[in-house]
C-alpha cells in the first residue's frame, strides 16, 4: 500500500513532509524595509538558499520591475544578460521569488555562453539551489 496523494500510510493523514527527518527551515521573517525594497527580500532569499548569482565568472544582479505584468514572475534580456529584473508576481511567496531567481538565472548562464534561453522553459527547484 503506497501513500495517496492527500493523505500518508494507513491511518495517518496529510503530508507526508512533516515526518521527514531533517532540519525545519523557517520562512523568512520580512522586515519593513524588504516589503519596501524587493531587491533586498531577494537578496535574502538568495542568502537563505545558497543561490550561486554568477555566471562565467560575472556577478548577477537583480533588479526590481514593477512594469513586469501579471504572471510575468522574472526576465532576463539578451542586451544585458547579467541582470535579472524580477516583478511583483515573483513576490507572491519566498518559493516563488527562489524559483524565479532559480530560473532566470538559467536563462543569464545560457546568454553569457553566447547561447540563447528557451521560452517556456521549466527547470526543477533542486538544480539550482541547495535545499537546506
Amino acid at each position: 500500500m503506497g501513500a495517496g496523494f492527500y493523505g500518508g500510510f494507513g491511518k495517518t493523514s496529510g503530508s507526508n513532509e512533516r515526518y521527514r527527518i531533517g532540519k525545519i527551515v523557517e520562512p523568512i521573517s520580512k522586515t519593513y524595509e524588504m516589503a519596501l525594497d524587493p531587491v533586498k527580500y531577494a537578496e535574502a532569499v538568495v542568502k537563505k538558499y545558497n543561490i550561486n548569482l554568477k555566471g562565467s565568472g560575472q556577478v548577477v544582479k537583480i533588479v526590481f520591475n514593477p512594469k513586469l505584468g501579471m504572471g510575468q514572475f522574472g526576465r532576463t534580456r539578451k542586451d544585458a544578460p547579467n541582470v535579472i529584473e524580477i516583478g511583483p508576481s515573483a513576490l507572491y511567496s519566498e518559493k516563488q521569488l527562489a524559483n524565479t531567481i532559480a530560473h532566470e538565472l538559467n536563462h543569464v548562464r545560457s546568454y553569457l555562453r553566447g547561447g540563447k534561453a528557451q521560452k517556456k522553459q521549466r527547470i526543477p527547484l533542486e538544480m539550482h539551489y541547495k535545499v537546506i
